[in-house]
């Protein structure tokens, strides 16, 4: 009896490992969902409208949707309400406000919400303007309530792309008969890779798009800091820090990208980068992950940081199963997506 328990004790350990394991992959998966975050909150000043979309932006990384771009199809919306407004009686007065902030992800074409919460807040401070900074200060983004929100949110998303997979591709190509390839680009790309179906499509339509209206929809800068940059053999990956293309090589039935890390900045700087962040787009549209990485000569399995000195470059290998023609280069860095759009064969 005893042996047979210990044998049911260990069955319930691997199934809870495997579960586990399982909920992992998905998670990782899920950090692919990208939204836009807009506020809207007309009569709040715009510092702190910044400030609250700083905020929004850190939910967002924290809980698995970072903005690797704009999303043309959900954003991540924000509202205040003011609560109360009153001066001190203390000299000399000071402004005391109450807000609520409101938060909303929802569904750019039909204005469907998806998932909500609401947070109250209170800041004081010598002027409006800096009580309402005050108050955005007190946005705790690792809040419980705040990855509820997101996760509700997420298997919104997903249910869309899994069950919605015609609309995207209609409207993409509704937008492409019309030369709007830019906007067909983003659309297409907007797609997680965790719904694969759908996901696979949309690349392969993708595929089929001009080159530099991909380009176009990358590089296309937006209010909320979510903007992307794309180069020929360069991207600025921070301010003055480069991220140069060097090689291609073929290896049996690998090729290697050689790149350099270059830091025109006075100030060390720390790069830092997750494997999962790194994939190419191949001739056909299709994503392919990364197989080995090496960051100043060392390889790792996860993430990995190197100091980058002024004038200094540090070197920057990424190995994938080899394919006929590489169309673009992919790397997220601090929330946001960097494509070199490279069109050549490895040789």
């Amino acid at each position: 009896m005893r042996k047979r328990l210990l044998l049911m004790g260990f069955a319930a350990l691997l199934t809870s490992a495997a579960f586990a394991q399982n909920n992992n992959g998905k998670a990782d998966d899920m950090e692919r969902i990208a939204i836009t975050p807009v506020v809207d909150a007309q009569d709040a000043p715009m510092a702190s409208k910044d400030m609250l979309a700083s905020k929004m932006r850190q939910i967002c990384t924290l809980n698995g949707l970072a903005g690797e771009s704009s999303n043309p199809l959900f954003s991540m919306k924000a509202t205040i309400d003011v609560l109360s407004k009153e001066l001190t009686a203390t000299a000399p007065p000071m402004h005391a406000l109450t807000l609520s902030v409101n938060l909303f992800i929802v569904d750019n074409e039909t204005g469907n919400v998806f998932s909500q919460t609401s947070v109250e807040v209170k800041g004081v401070g010598q002027n409006e303007t800096k009580a309402y900074i005050a108050a955005m200060r007190n946005i705790d983004p690792k809040r419980g309530q705040f990855k509820a929100f997101v996760d509700q949110g997420k298997n919104k998303i997903i249910e869309f792309y899994n069950s919605q997979c015609d609309f995207v591709i209609s409207k993409a190509n509704a937008l492409k008969a019309q030369g709007r390839n830019q906007e067909a680009s983003q659309v297409l790309y907007s797609v997680p890779k965790v719904c694969k179906d759908c996901y696979d499509q949309c690349m392969q339509i993708a595929g089929t798009l001009p080159a530099e209206s991909i380009s176009a929809a990358v590089s296309a800068g937006n209010s909320d800091g979510c903007d992307e940059s794309v180069a020929i053999n360069t991207v600025e990956v921070d301010n003055g820090v480069f991220l140069n293309f060097k090689s291609c090589k073929r290896y049996g039935n690998r090729i290697r990208f050689t790149f350099s890390i270059e830091n025109q900045n006075k100030k060390d700087y720390e790069f830092k980068i997750f494997r999962s962040h790194i994939r190419i787009i191949d001739g056909d549209g299709n994503s392919l992950d990364v197989a080995d990485v090496k960051l100043a000569g060392e390889e790792f399995s996860y993430s990995s940081n190197a100091t980058v000195l002024n004038d200094t470059p540090v070197p920057f290998e990424v190995e994938f199963e080899a394919v006929d023609v590489v169309k673009m280069f992919e790397i997220v860095k601090d929330e946001r997506t960097y494509r070199m759009r490279l069109n050549f064969e490895c040789q």
